[in-house]
């Protein structure tokens, strides 16, 4: 066997093994970005469910506070003889309204990061998938290139196997 017969089967195995561990590899990769894409998204669900439990049990705290507001303030005008007409009565109602908007603002501002964070779950599962499909391409890519890298140390072979050999002195 001459040298060249010898380098045109290195080359067709080099090639043939180089693919092979380049496809591995890209698959391993995708695999890799869709675990990390769903672990984000479950994360970032998670999240959200937390941000919404924590705006609503501080929402029942405020309630709570607002409640006792409203009954001090009445407390006070009782105890200095204020009857709760006219225009005492419409001050508790405003400060019962302001005291309110605080609380739908705690959800307002929840429920709009709660959206946020579901939106990012989303986004990675769709990352996710963009890995896998240029992934996809990438190995077809790779494959592509090793099977014209193999025919091409294919055809070294077979000029190598076709020129005529030196006689042997």
């Amino acid at each position: 066997m001459s040298f060249g017969t010898i380098a045109a089967g290195v080359a067709i195995a080099s090639a043939v093994g180089g693919t092979y561990m380049s496809v591995q590899g890209q698959r391993a990769a995708a695999k890799g970005a869709q675990m990390s894409a769903e672990w984000n998204a479950d994360q970032a669900r998670k999240q959200a469910k937390f941000e919404e439990e924590t705006a609503q049990e501080n929402m029942r705290r405020k309630r709570e506070n607002n409640k006792r507001a409203i009954a001090r303030e009445r407390a006070l005008g009782a105890r200095g003889g204020v009857k709760e007409t006219g225009a005492v009565a419409d001050m508790l109602v405003d400060k019962a309204d302001r005291l309110q908007k605080d609380v739908d603002d705690l959800w307002a501002n929840a429920s709009t990061r709660s959206e946020q964070l579901r939106g990012q779950a989303q986004m990675s599962l769709w990352e996710g998938e963009q890995a896998q499909t240029a992934s996809k391409y990438a190995i077809y890519g790779t494959i592509a290139g090793g099977l014209a890298k193999t025919a091409s140390a294919g055809m070294d072979l077979k000029k190598s196997l076709n020129t005529p050999k030196p006689p042997v002195v």
